[in-house]
């Protein structure tokens, strides 16, 4: 499985969702983003799930880099391209029903989480801890 995965940031917050799938990552919250296509880019199939999903339409989506990892509910191993996105038009909410809740995170608050351990330290590289 290969995916475009996006951290959407607005100030120091960071948008996750919670997981409606029982079959796979059940009852977790994940980043925004889905499987790409034949032929399709990794950042165009980014582009394509936030407005699926989100009804937003992405602008200056910067790559951050691949992460691998294994599904704990279906035991699937994904590859994920992971993007930080902090511009977009359009207003962020649930258009579909990959997220049961959407929520903004401050980056202390994710520790807590069911949330990959791969998105988690993402999410702390890209808000570093204030000394």
């Amino acid at each position: 499985h290969v995916t475009a995965t996006g951290l959407i940031v607005r100030g120091d917050r960071v948008l996750l969702g919670k997981r409606t799938s029982t079959v796979r990552f059940a009852g977790m919250w994940d980043a925004s983003g889905g499987h790409l296509i034949p032929c399709e880019e990794p950042s165009q199939a980014l582009v394509r799930e936030l407005r699926e999903e989100l009804g937003i339409e992405a602008s200056d989506v910067r790559f951050l880099g691949i992460y691998e990892d294994v599904d704990p509910t279906s035991k699937e191993a994904f590859r994920h391209y992971l993007f930080l996105v902090m511009r977009w038009a359009g207003e962020v909410r649930i258009t579909n029903e990959e997220h049961s809740e959407i929520r903004w995170f401050r980056p202390d608050e994710v520790e807590g989480l069911p949330l990959a351990r791969s998105l988690k330290d993402a999410i702390h590289s890209v808000f570093p801890a204030k000394t």
